[in-house]
Formats: structure tokens, C-alpha cells, sequence
């Protein structure tokens, strides 16, 4: 008999995302049928948060920037024009943690066990997030005023998948941080990623240590994998979209132009990031870690970057093939304090995940 039930996800969702910005943020929300700000087409944040264990999937968070920077600001007591992008980022991180981790109390209530990730933030005007295909997919609209926040889910049942996460929690943060460090994730990463691409793709890749000075960032691909449990953080594989195409002729056996739907694409990335993300993973599994990986989600635009909250250190590899560069991200968070990420936790320091430009002044957004 099904557990999650829609009705009842979307009663949690819309208790928690109407009292949490009453009481902390002193702004009324009304649940709208259809949207009509145009912020959510500009300048935009979306924070995610997945679930693994007996309940598969992602809530994501949707706001303008222009929203964000009033909700960063009546939350921390600031101005608006005064916020750092840390704080607006940390916020919606924390939004999105009460939300989540509400649902995840009322799936734990209904004896599905499940534990989430810390929050990933993708900022910028250019992108479209398209989650995996988990469940069936739902979004709400509320509004304040004249902006909205749009919440977003794709939720599966997964029964049996608790053996996964039994361990969670047993083990002490200095056992664990022990046991992250013990790890050699760049060799785990670099192994992983030209063993997948040669014998999944025919493709040798190799290593390299900086970027090439003729690599131009165009309309990219992003797909992303979260880790959660005893480990807490984010793998991502970024790609330039002509070489995407490439890559999905390679593992289809076709040719480039008879790929017609980008769909096709989309889901080579999900699973080489499937793939290479389970094989740090099972690292982690390996020295007695209890480490759940989320569905994979791919990121596709031209100006957009996905950073990991709570990530402490990011680790970033680089391979070229055939005159075409593949970024690779990994991120650990090394703290093992406060792993859980039960909504409510204090929002912590977060790092910059991705490309930077050179060019003073800029953001830094892709």
C-alpha cells in the first residue's frame, strides 16, 4: 500500500512554508493557482534538497532574486542592498531545510524511513532544472504581495531501501570524520571518471591540471548526485552541450544528428553521474560509512551556477578529450556535526562550488 500520499505532502508543505514566514519572517503567503511573477523567468535561485532511503526524490524552492534579497533580509534584520550573497544563499538553504525536513518527520511518522541532503543552490538567469525521473511531479505557487515562491516535488517510495541508511547516526563525528578522511576521493573520482568514459563511451580521456586557454564555456549541462547519511555532499559532471551530443551518440552507437531529443542526452549524463557518484559512494560504504546517493538531477542553460551548502571544501578535476574539457566537482562536507540536516538546523558556511570569471567584478554566474 502506497505511504506517501499527495494530499498529505502538500498539506506539510503548505503548513510549513506559511508558518515559517508568519513567524519568522512576519509576511502572510496565499497558495495561487497559476504564477505571474516575472521574476522566476529572470534572475533567479532555486534550492534543492534530496530525499534517499524509502522515500526517493527532491523538493526544490524556487524564488526571484529579487524575493530572495527581501526574504534574506527580513530573516537576518538586514536591508536588502546590503546582504552579502552567502546570507541570501544561506537562507534559502535554511527555508528549504524546515520544509523538507518537516515532510521527512511526517515520512518518518508513517514508518518511511529516510534521511536528506544539505542543500544545493543553483543562482542565475539562464537555466532549466529537470529532476529526475522519479514519481510524479507536482508544484505549488505562493504568493506575498506581488513576488511568489514555487515548490516543487517529485517523490517515489522505495520499500526495502532501508538497510541503506540503518547505520545512520551510529557512529560518533569523530568516527566519522575519521572515516571521510580515510577516503582518497580525488583517486576515486579520477579513476572513475576515465574508466566510465572508456568503457561506456570508447572515449580516453585523460587528466589535466588547469583548463585549456582555448576552452570557452557555451550552453552547458550540469548533472548532479547528492550524498546523504553518515556523508553529506554533492558530485557534479559539467559538460559543453556539443559535446553532450557526442556523448550520447558514443554510449547510443549512433550519430550526432540523429539525436532529436535532448531528453536522450539529459539521461547519458544522469547516468554516467549515477555512476560515477555511486562509485565514491561505495568508498564511502566500504570503510563502514552508511552513505545514501540521490537520483541524479541535470541543470542545462547558459548563466547559472549549482553550489553545495554545508560543503566545506570543494575538489575539482579536469579531463580533455578529443579537444573537448569535462569539469568534474566533488564536494565532502568534513564536519560531521549536525549531519542529519533535519529542517530547523542552523544554516553553516558555505563554498563556492563552481567556475568563478576572471574579470573583476562579476559574480562569478554562468
Amino acid at each position: 500500500m502506497e505511504k506517501i500520499r499527495i494530499s498529505a505532502v502538500e498539506k506539510a508543505i503548505n503548513l510549513a512554508i506559511v508558518d515559517t514566514f508568519k513567524t519568522m519572517l512576519s509576511m502572510d503567503l496565499a497558495k495561487v493557482g497559476m504564477s505571474n511573477d516575472p521574476g522566476l523567468d529572470e534572475q533567479r535561485y532555486v534550492a534543492a534538497v534530496h530525499y534517499g532511503g524509502e522515500v526517493v526524490g527532491m523538493l526544490c524552492l524556487h524564488a526571484s532574486r529579487e524575493f530572495a534579497c527581501l526574504i534574506a533580509g527580513a530573516m537576518l534584520g538586514i536591508e536588502p542592498g546590503e546582504l552579502e550573497e552567502e546570507e541570501i544563499k544561506d537562507v534559502l538553504g535554511e527555508l528549504s531545510n524546515i520544509v523538507s525536513g518537516n515532510l521527512k518527520s511526517d515520512f518518518l511518522d508513517a514508518e518511511l524511513a529516510c534521511v536528506i541532503s544539505t542543500p544545493a543552490i543553483t543562482r542565475g538567469s539562464d537555466f532549466r532544472i529537470e529532476s529526475s525521473k522519479v514519481g510524479e511531479h507536482h508544484q505549488w505557487i505562493y504568493r506575498h504581495k506581488t513576488h511568489e515562491i514555487l515548490i516543487e516535488v517529485g517523490l517515489k517510495e522505495d520499500i526495502g531501501a532501508k538497510k541503506d541508511i540503518f547505520r545512520t547516526g551510529a557512529l560518533s563525528s569523530d568516527e566519522i570524520r575519521a572515516k571521510i578522511n580515510s577516503v582518497d576521493v580525488g583517486t576515486t573520482v579520477i579513476n572513475s571518471v576515465i574508466d566510465v568514459f572508456y568503457t561506456m563511451l570508447s572515449m580516453e580521456i585523460e587528466s589535466i591540471q588547469e583548463v585549456p586557454a582555448d576552452f570557452r564555456e557555451e550552453k552547458r549541462t550540469v548533472g548532479t548526485v547528492n550524498f546523504a547519511g553518515d556523508v553529506h555532499g554533492l558530485f557534479n559532471i559539467q559538460v559543453n552541450d556539443n559535446f553532450a551530443r557526442k556523448m550520447a551518440a558514443a554510449m547510443l552507437g549512433t550519430e550526432e544528428d540523429e539525436i532529436k531529443d535532448q531528453e536522450e542526452v539529459f539521461d547519458v549524463i544522469r547516468e554516467l553521474s549515477n555512476i560515477i557518484g555511486g562509485n565514491l559512494k561505495s568508498s564511502f560504504v566500504d570503510v563502514g560509512l552508511s552513505c545514501v546517493l540521490s537520483t541524479p538531477a541535470i541543470t542545462n542553460g547558459l548563466d547559472f551556477r549549482v553550489e553545495a551548502l554545508n560543503i566545506i571544501k570543494i575538489q575539482r578535476f579536469l579531463f580533455h578529450v578529443e579537444g573537448h574539457t569535462i569539469i568534474v566537482d566533488a564536494g565532502i562536507k568534513k564536519d560531521a556535526e549536525n549531519q542529519q540536516a533535519d529542517g530547523g538546523e542552523e544554516a553553516q558556511e558555505s563554498t563556492e562550488g563552481l567556475l568563478k570569471r576572471e574579470e573583476e567584478g562579476d559574480d562569478g554566474l554562468r
